[in-house]
């Protein structure tokens, strides 16, 4: 019974340290705001984005220039795809991807110096910080402050749990069985929360123009996903059926009864 009881619970804490593990990554995908600035490159690569950015830019700053709207426009425009124009921008971004998920109450501004860079013109330098109509998506800050607590009780019930299946004497195999099944959950879960979420479902949840961002992030690290997924899918499958063959040894290997061969001894 208590090799029973220790089964369960190693099942118990499986299934809620790959939640742990795979919530976890999640908030690193879609609610990191560091990563989108470093990645600013990647989320410039979408064109609702860089529009946003360049038509607000080019509206405060034509008339000082003296220039059309939409020649401004390109300008920043093919700025913005380039790596020096992203590097510009990552901050930009950061405040932009923390405004979304409700991290930051402020608005999201460019500065006269950030708009020297982009219109490749000095004569801006005067203008005043202009501000990017970025808004909060109330889901995705539902969905930031839910991760925050439930990653933690996750990892806390799930270690708890693999304690108490410590305790309770378990076999070698149900131990090993128990460690497969986490790792088939968390490279399930991985590919679950780490993609089909952020690149599958943030975009159906909400139109702002901001948040394929998220999608975008989650794309970028999709070979890396896909290889842990296959790896941890792989070593679970692996150590569950090791588990299953030392099972089989052990029951094979065990001594029958002796009472099982009463009547043959009666009758010799």
């Amino acid at each position: 019974m208590r090799r029973g009881l220790a089964g369960m619970l190693f099942f118990v804490a499986a299934v809620c340290l790959a939640i742990a593990a795979s919530g976890w990554y999640l908030q690193r995908v879609a609610f990191d705001t560091e990563r989108s600035g470093e990645l600013a490159r990647v989320v410039l690569r979408d064109d609702a984005i860089r529009t946003q950015i360049a038509s607000t830019a080019a509206q405060a700053t034509a008339a000082t220039l003296g220039v059309p709207v939409e020649q401004v426009q390109a300008t920043v425009d093919g700025y913005a795809r380039t790596t020096a124009g992203a590097a510009l921008m990552s901050q930009i971004v950061t405040d932009a991807h923390a405004r979304l998920i409700g991290t930051r109450d402020e608005p999201v501004q460019i500065t006269a110096a950030q708009l020297v860079e982009l219109t490749r013109d000095e004569r801006v330098g005067g203008v005043p910080p202009i501000e990017l109509p970025v808004e909060r998506v109330a889901v995705l800050d539902t969905a930031r402050r839910t991760l925050d607590w439930a990653v933690p009780i996750a990892a806390i019930i799930g270690a708890g749990t693999l304690l108490l299946g410590v305790v309770a004497h378990p076999r070698k195999a149900d131990a090993v069985f128990g460690i497969g099944m986490f790792c088939i959950i968390a490279g399930v879960l991985a590919l679950v929360l780490g993609y089909a979420v952020p690149v599958h479902l943030v975009p159906a949840l909400t139109d702002n123009v901001w948040a394929p961002a998220i999608p975008a992030l989650a794309e970028y690290a999709l070979p890396v996903v896909i290889v842990v997924s296959v790896v941890l899918v792989a070593a679970g499958l692996a150590l569950m059926m090791g588990a299953a063959a030392a099972r089989r040894r052990k029951l094979w290997s065990s001594p029958v009864a002796i009472h099982r061969y009463g009547d043959q001894h009666r009758w010799s």
